[in-house]
């Protein structure tokens, strides 16, 4: 196996690894803080969020992603990187400081103001280790960084629940974030042993902004078109529809940013790597969809169905309302799910334009259709919000495919035998409710875990059924990270 290859396929267990426990340990505190929590505590959060998300975005793109992209960078030239980007820290932090007060303005609510000034510290701190953390991306020493993200969870989700406990209320939510980006930070500076020289160039910074300008471009259109339903709903519902709408859109963003975020937080230096060799690209690129939607299909289908039962074991009944929202958005998270590697893709065929361009475009007609399901509280908002993803995802996909040479029928077909195994799972499973309900009239708790268990098996032995290679393949990545036969591979030696 090659070098680049084995770091690329040990690069997403290690990941897989981390966002597995991750998510593990972030859905136990959330279902902790849940129901110590108010609805109103998880909606002012979600308020500030607007305004410190932008402000974080820097943190984990621009310039340390373009560090990660560049075949060749020294050492002076990532001090200019770190100062930089410190700067941006800074600067971005004022001006959330006095973009806080409008905020809490437009909310109605001045527990916002506090809140956003908060959180916005996180991004300062996380400043100092954008380099470090680009590093070791870019070596793909993803062990290191799971490790870190693990005990950084792990310890503020702990001092977390102890606030809520205490009665700290929103505040418990504000700790659990900034204490998880300063472990970060301290992480990142005990494992990278590289220190910023007190060197500043502004000629690389220009460079390095060249490519990094369109990456924060369309980061920031991003970010609007993810938060136009949150502004809305705060503004017009209040925040506590606001809490309930977050976090069912948390619940299923989940496999989203835990699983697909794996691939593509792995396969974007590895795509760098030979972003001079299309066919190779094209192959990795339709391989890796397939992967990435064995994991994220089943588990969000299965979220759905048993939506009720995961609400009334995990979040308690305060949060039933939010089984109907979860239920309209899982269409649009799976489609998400396999979005999630375009903008590695982009970037590393150097067009990241792209991307921004459409999400400019498809702004307008969010806010219209987000705005108009608000006349139907959050149901109607969940609802807007992932039909019209639905109906416009074929076009930035299909702009994005043609940038490797990959028809639309070649995407569509490396999904589709996971689409008709999920399908087979989801009616198992809704099978099992069924029953569950007219028959034998079983807890939550044990319909949950039962349902649960049944679905999965119904979904592997369609699998079986339906590509038998597929799941050996699977098997054999899992159980040792190396493979002789198997083609699951992003770069380098593939044979096409």
């Amino acid at each position: 196996m090659s070098s680049l290859r084995q770091k690329t396929v040990s690069g997403v267990l290690w990941s897989g690894f981390a966002k597995l426990a991750m998510q593990l340990v972030l859905l136990v505190v959330t279902s902790i803080l849940a129901h110590l929590l108010s609805k109103e505590d998880f909606g002012i959060v979600g308020m500030a969020a607007i305004i410190t998300v932008a402000v974080n975005m820097v943190n984990d793109k621009g310039l340390g992603m373009s560090l990660v992209q560049n075949k060749q960078v020294d050492r002076l030239q990532l001090s200019t990187i770190f100062w930089g980007s410190l700067f941006f820290g800074l600067l971005l932090y004022l001006i959330s400081t006095v973009a806080a007060f409008p905020l809490a303005y437009f909310f109605r609510n001045p527990l916002v103001r506090p809140v956003v000034w908060a959180l916005g510290l996180g991004f300062v701190v996380g400043s100092f280790g954008i380099v470090q953390k680009a590093i070791l991306t870019r070596d793909m020493d993803f062990r290191k960084l799971a490790l870190l993200e693990i005990v950084a969870v792990l310890i503020s989700g702990a001092a977390a629940i102890v606030l809520a406990l205490l009665g700290f209320g929103v505040w418990s939510l504000v700790v659990n974030s900034l204490l998880r980006d300063l472990l970060n930070t301290v992480g990142l500076w005990l494992f990278c042993k590289w220190r910023p020289h007190l060197y500043f160039s502004w000629k690389d910074f220009r460079s390095q902004l060249g490519f990094s300008s369109n990456v924060l471009a369309n980061d920031g259109a991003i970010y609007m078109i993810t938060n136009v339903d949150v502004t809305i709903i705060g503004r017009v519902l209040g925040s506590a529809a606001l809490g309930v709408y977050n976090l069912s859109l948390y619940l299923v963003k989940l496999p989203v940013t835990r699983i697909s975020g794996i691939v593509a937080k792995v396969v974007f230096p590895a795509f760098s790597a030979v972003q001079d060799e299309p066919l190779k690209f094209k192959k990795a690129y339709l391989r890796s969809m397939t992967f990435i939607s064995i994991f994220t299909f089943p588990v969000l289908v299965g979220l759905a169905v048993f939506s009720h039962e995961f609400i009334m074991v995990f979040l308690g009944e305060k949060w039933i309302e939010m089984a109907t929202p979860l239920i309209l958005l899982t269409p649009m998270a799976m489609l998400k799910s396999v979005g999630t590697i375009r903008g590695s893709v982009l970037m590393a065929v150097g067009r990241p334009e792209i991307e921004l361009r459409w999400n400019l475009v498809y702004l307008l007609p969010l806010i219209a259709a987000v705005y108009g399901g608000t006349y139907y509280g959050i149901n109607g908002v969940a609802f807007a919000f992932s039909a019209l993803y639905l109906l416009t995802f074929p076009i930035i996909q299909y702009l994005t495919n043609r940038q490797i040479n990959v028809n639309m029928l070649e995407f569509f077909g490396s999904l589709s035998k996971t689409f008709i195994a999920v399908l087979f799972m989801g009616g198992v499973g809704m099978a099992v409710r069924f029953l569950s309900q007219q028959v034998l009239h079983l807890p939550s708790m044990i319909l949950l875990f039962s349902g649960v268990i049944i679905s999965i098996l119904g979904y592997i032995f369609a699998l079986q059924m339906l590509d038998k290679k597929l799941l050996t393949e699977l098997g054999q990545i899992l159980s040792s990270g190396k493979k002789k036969e198997a083609e699951f591979v992003f770069v380098e030696d593939v044979n096409v």
